[in-house]
């Protein structure tokens, strides 16, 4: 029985092609102060008389990586089965016990400025992690099935 919710299978290749252009961005904002200025804009901060242009580039790059991460983790396989089912429940289990484990280890060796950063990196751990099983164990199986 087929999963209704998961996106159709072409979503997956948007994903794969955003994710570098999209990751690349963020690390060159956030290391290099790259910035694009079509996204400053104007915001209001504090006062009703004080205005304020920020630039947005960080958060293009940042929503650009979650969705692309998104697309490739919730859209179905060519053939969407029983077998690619339970894989993914399994890989979404291992990556929540994987994020927790990495949380824990974070808290207890990060203080100030480097936990924040730490917690900011930790938001695709889960997407990743379930990402880099599922793949992993896809391509082991498909392995196993050309050797027999």
């Amino acid at each position: 029985m087929p999963t209704k919710i998961l996106l159709p299978h072409h979503f997956q290749k948007f994903g794969w092609i955003f994710i570098l252009p999209f990751a690349s961005l963020l690390f060159a904002s956030n290391y290099f102060e790259f910035s694009f200025s079509f996204l400053n804009l104007p915001i209001r901060v504090g006062s009703l008389f004080e205005d304020s242009v920020e630039n947005f580039t960080n958060e293009f790059a940042l929503i650009g990586v979650f969705v692309s991460l998104f697309l490739i983790a919730f859209s179905r396989e060519k053939e969407e089965d029983e077998f690619i089912q339970k894989l993914r429940l399994d890989s979404l289990l291992v990556a929540c016990y994987a994020n927790t484990f990495i949380l824990i280890i974070g808290t207890l060796l990060f203080y100030g400025f480097g936990y924040l950063e730490f917690m900011g990196y930790n938001m695709f751990t889960i997407q990743l992690i379930f990402i880099a099983r599922f793949r992993w164990v896809l391509y082991k199986q498909g392995q196993s099935l050309l050797a027999s």
